[in-house]
């Protein structure tokens, strides 16, 4: 099955797979289980379900798109809201959970008017392009710094939740509180509280393995750099800036390709795992449209990279486990996702560090 590129959208989200419907179409009364399943309101969702990626919850098989509800769309809806929502009734409501989730809304947003001809976003000359990437490699140690803070605060709370509750009874009781906070900041984007104390710790050590992995990427680039320079490495302009298909991301790469490689040893290209759009594009890279990105903040952009690290380091295209984009930034949901799924998207990588190394509450989306 194609897959798409992981892209960080320029509205602050990603996306793993084609595209749902615009953010805001409706239906006239609730599809799937029990529903009135109205013929065109189905075809809404099946359309919708289509386009999840498999990974995200969608339909392994495609839905056909008739109208129809029987079994296999019922089991579609079920699958979106269990990896979605955490629970599953088998119906989508006109104004419930899952239509917005779908359709990347907030509960109560009025549709948008619908839009006129989009025109493609500005191209950057080459003098831009260098410039450009000169600043992501001036970038790099802070995000470096973002992430041995995050690796720090996991270390802190990972002993927090090792010492024995009766070593509470020294001299010295505030000492054990050292890692509290931690904890809660891991919590606050990853929702582990509910766990116990066991799966807590691995799923620290977890994220602390892809934040090494991080770490090794950005150092063999700062390496790199002076012999080739910064535009030889990791980061790189993307091919299509400039164009309509950019509109709607600000930087995308793929599923583990930081260590795809060919059975040669060469890396691999996108049109080797299927991946849509251009197949020439090399997997152990991370592109830019560069000329929508010139005004954005350094904070922004150290979030972006941060968030796009965690799918070039993470698990490959054919595993459950590769971090995707379940949620961002701007969905209502964002800081609300059940356990498993904050651990398996890359904008709850992107935040954790943020607040780690900025040490205090952050306005989330980072602009």
């Amino acid at each position: 099955m194609a897959q798409q590129i992981l892209m960080k959208l320029s509205n602050g989200g990603c996306s793993s797979c084609d595209p749902p419907p615009a953010p805001g179409f409706s239906i006239g009364g609730s599809v799937g289980r029990g529903g009135r399943n109205l013929p065109e309101d189905v075809r809404t969702i099946q359309a919708a379900l289509n386009g999840v990626c498999p990974a995200d919850g969608g339909p392994i098989l495609k839905l056909d798109v008739d109208g129809i509800v029987g079994p296999i769309t019922i089991a579609a809806i079920e699958k979106y809201q269990k990896r979605q929502l955490g629970w599953s009734d088998g119906r989508v409501d006109p104004d419930g959970p899952t239509i917005h989730a779908l359709s990347g809304q907030s509960g109560g947003q009025a549709a948008p008017a619908k839009a006129g001809p989009k025109a493609p976003p500005p191209k950057a000359t080459a003098q831009q392009n260098a410039q450009f990437v000169e600043r992501i490699g001036s970038l790099l140690p802070r995000a470096r710094h973002w992430i041995s803070m995050a690796q720090l605060n996991i270390d802190m709370a990972s002993e927090y939740l090792r010492r024995s509750p009766a070593g509470r009874n020294d001299p010295f009781p505030s000492l054990h509180d050292i890692g509290r906070g931690q904890l809660a900041l891991f919590d606050k984007y990853f929702h582990t509280h509910k766990e116990p104390t066991t799966t807590k710790l691995a799923q620290l050590q977890r994220a602390k393995r892809l934040y090494d992995s991080m770490t090794t990427v950005i150092t063999h680039s700062l390496l790199q750099a002076p012999m080739f320079g910064w535009g030889v490495g990791y980061f790189q302009p993307d091919p299509a800036d400039g164009t309509l298909a950019a509109l709607d991301y600000v930087a995308y790469t793929f599923y583990g390709g930081w260590q795809a490689r060919r059975p040669d040893g060469r890396p691999r290209l996108s049109g080797d795992d299927n991946y849509k759009g251009a197949k020439n594009l090399r997997e152990d890279t991370i592109f830019f449209p560069v000329g929508q990105l010139l005004t954005k903040t350094d904070n922004f952009m150290l979030e972006t990279i941060i968030h796009e690290l965690a799918h070039f380091v993470g698990p490959g295209v054919k595993s459950p486990d590769r971090i995707g984009d379940h949620t961002y930034d701007t969905k209502a949901n964002f800081l609300t996702v059940n356990n498993w799924t904050a651990l398996h998207t890359a904008e709850c990588y992107g935040y954790f560090a943020a607040e780690s190394a900025l040490r205090n509450a952050i306005t989330i989306p980072i602009h």
